[in-house]
């Protein structure tokens, strides 16, 4: 059963199109109860562990080479949804608290969760018994996050009908508005481009909805657009700075109903040249970039 669930999900080797694999290094990424890692230079993918009866939603980077999974358990019956840290190398986990998204922030030593109606901060020093609320925004309506820096995250706000992006400071507890990046930028899919100080993101109200991807300062200058196929629905996962390449994924129907493809793509933003490295790969929507 293990082995359907692995072939099923892209976990075992995957093809290319292109056979041209110019990147290096590995994602590591979540499918089911999996964890998993793509190897960049060849397309290939291997499990790295099983967690059992769990679903896994997000994952994200952490201290000491670790990992931050967010994932759905059963108890007594009931759905809940754990962070949990996990070590790649033991194959090891630890619950941490209950929370439906984390983000580490290194600097002031931080984790930015959402419980499901508030988005909270917490302090790993305090042994994350503390809870700063960032943004009380309701049932349902759990905001898009980008971390930006060490200390800093994106998230967007539902402001009298608009949505509005925001950056908080997690050393200073402190938001603020930015309006001219939230006329411009849709922040679901976004990644953040250390190097230039610039956020790739999907155009505001683009049509098919990853069409047009472009890289945008916070105060809302475009300083370019993509050159991707405006007929593909492209996600951004994450940018790799030590490469200046961008791994996009691609959920692509089939004809007659069949199951849908999963492409992963490169974008290498040096000579704004994409090109597909694996027609069947899923990588769901958060990934860890390890060089």
């Amino acid at each position: 059963m293990r082995l359907v669930a692995l072939v099923a999900l892209g976990l075992l080797a995957s093809c290319d199109l292109n056979n041209r694999f110019p990147a290096h290094g590995h994602l590591y990424f979540a499918a089911g109860s999996y964890v998993g890692q793509f190897d960049l230079s060849d397309g290939s993918s291997s499990p790295v562990s099983y967690l059992g009866d769990v679903t896994i939603d997000h994952l994200t980077a952490f201290e000491g080479g670790d990992l931050l999974l967010t994932m759905r358990v059963f108890v007594n019956q009931r759905e809940a949804s754990q962070i949990v840290r996990f070590k790649p190398r033991r194959e090891e986990s630890l619950s941490l608290f209950p929370g439906r998204m984390a983000e580490f922030l290194p600097d002031p030593r931080i984790v930015i969760y959402d419980d499901g109606l508030k988005l909270l901060a917490t302090h790993r020093r305090k042994s994350y018994t503390d809870e700063i609320v960032i943004e009380d925004h309701g049932y349902g309506l759990a905001p898009a996050v980008v971390v930006i820096s060490a200390s800093e995250i994106l998230f967007d706000r539902i402001i009298d009908g608009g949505v509005v992006i925001h950056r908080y400071d997690g050393n200073e507890n402190e938001s603020y508005p930015l309006h001219r990046l939230s006329a411009t930028c849709d922040l679901e899919g976004a990644v953040w481009l250390a190097g230039s100080k610039q956020l790739l993101c999907r155009k505001l109200g683009a049509s098919p909805p990853g069409s047009e991807h472009q890289l945008v300062s916070l105060n809302g200058a475009v300083d370019r657009h993509l050159n991707l196929p405006a007929d593909k629905n492209l996600r951004a996962l994450v940018h790799m700075p030590d490469q200046q390449m961008v791994v996009l994924s691609e959920r692509s129907s089939s004809w007659g109903g069949g199951q849908p493809t999963n492409l992963v793509w490169i974008y290498e933003l040096d000579t704004d040249e994409s090109y597909v490295i694996s027609k069947n790969q899923y990588l769901g929507d958060s990934v860890v970039y390890t060089p």
